[in-house]
């Protein structure tokens, strides 16, 4: 379109010129002195716009020829320019294959091309880089040196690398500085967070763990197994940390049920337990028990029993009792409902609870508990000849 337009004008112009040499005739008089040249008018036009011409291209052809060695310095520039950056390419190639040797000769080339402009930004960064999984600190820190003049907002990496050195070498202090200053940068940063939960995780802080973990997995950076693992340590941290009732009472709030009901129930137990806090230890075996049948529970159950009133007690045997109409053959349910007879002084219940249990899976606590109510019940030669029966189990496990 503007081609079009061009040549319209042109042609209109010519037209005008035409029309205008046709109309306007004439000399042109150029006086010197006593001399007097005519010219005609349109010879003396035609002769004016050949000379600008002429003048014009000579102009054009003096300037080109003194411009030569500008345009072959810059012609150089560009070259070295390209050869900074086919360097840098191949120093990142280098770095990613792993070979870091490679990586490093590369970041000298470049480092030692005065135009490699900000080509030197990453070569100094990959250089570090590679210095430090090669275990060079020297020639780390002498990048890193070079590094640090650059704006802070260009030293993240730097910060980066030296938060990780640190957290290899233990140094908890300098990489928490560092940790620090790169979260002033980029507090969003995926691999800062990481290395947030990293030092999180050595200092045992479950708040800080379970934060970070929720943050790399919103940003996808940790699969649901990662995830998991690290929740699970967390929550357990929390619940070893929980020192009293009020502790234990906070410390469930924050786990979330699926994993109360699953790979953290019997410790929530025992600690419920440890705590003194017995109709809580059990009230929570009493509802987890009949689901996932885990006879670690049955431990903390049956010592929290002996703190609660014959009343409390009588009930919760009897709904252990029931337990056994869904699952007759459940040896440790009938070991430890007999040793609990035992303490009750039910002679009768006691025994039968332990014979059965001794039916479906002969073990040397039953054993010794049997005796002990043979004693009660003053048979002395059955009470003996469960304990050599113990302790011919307890050889036979041995041996």
């Amino acid at each position: 379109m503007r081609g079009l337009i061009w040549i319209i004008v042109l042609f209109a112009a010519a037209v005008g010129l035409a029309v205008a040499a046709g109309t306007y005739s004439g000399n042109v008089y150029i006086v010197a002195e006593q001399t007097m040249l005519r010219i005609n008018l349109h010879a003396f036009i035609l002769g004016l716009i050949l000379s600008v011409v002429a003048l014009y291209i000579l102009i054009r052809l003096i300037a080109g020829i003194l411009n030569i060695p500008g345009r072959l310095q810059r012609l150089g520039t560009k070259r070295k320019g390209r050869q900074a950056s086919a360097h840098l390419n191949s120093a990142g190639l280098a770095f990613f294959e792993g070979k870091f040797q490679k990586a490093g000769q590369e970041v000298e080339k470049v480092l030692g091309n005065q135009e490699a402009g900000d080509n030197r930004i990453l070569a100094l960064m990959l250089g570090a880089h590679a210095a430090d999984q090669m275990n060079d600190m020297e020639l780390r820190d002498r990048y890193l040196k070079d590094i640090g003049i650059l704006p802070t907002k260009q030293q993240l990496s730097r910060y980066l690398l030296l938060a990780e050195s640190a957290l290899n070498r233990r140094d908890y202090p300098e990489a928490e500085s560092n940790l620090i200053a790169a979260a002033q940068i980029n507090p969003s940063l995926t691999r800062l967070v990481r290395l947030q939960l990293r030092y999180a995780f050595d200092h045992g802080n479950a708040l800080d763990v379970l934060d970070k973990t929720d943050k790399l997995s919103k940003a996808g950076a940790l699969n649901d197994y990662e995830a998991a693992q690290y929740q699970e340590w967390a929550y357990r941290r929390l619940l070893a940390l929980a020192s009293d009732p009020e502790g234990m009472k906070a410390c469930m709030k924050r786990i979330p049920d699926n994993f109360k009901a699953g790979e953290l129930c019997i410790e929530i137990a025992e600690k419920y337990d440890r705590l003194g806090m017995y109709k809580q230890a059990v009230k929570w075996v009493k509802q987890h028990y009949p689901q996932n049948r885990s006879t670690e529970l049955l431990e903390p159950f049956m010592r929290s029993l002996q703190y609660l009133n014959s009343n409390e007690q009588k009930k919760l045997l009897d709904e252990a009792d029931e337990w056994l109409k869904a699952h007759p053959d459940d040896e440790q349910l009938l070991r430890h409902l007999g040793e609990m007879s035992y303490q009750k002084q039910l002679w009768g219940k006691a025994q039968g609870y332990l014979e059965a249990s001794l039916s479906v899976k002969p073990t040397v606590q039953a054993r010794l508990a049997l005796a002990k109510v043979f004693d009660e019940t003053e048979q002395p030669a059955k009470a003996e000849e469960q304990r050599m029966l113990a302790l011919e189990g307890m050889v036979h496990e041995e041996e």
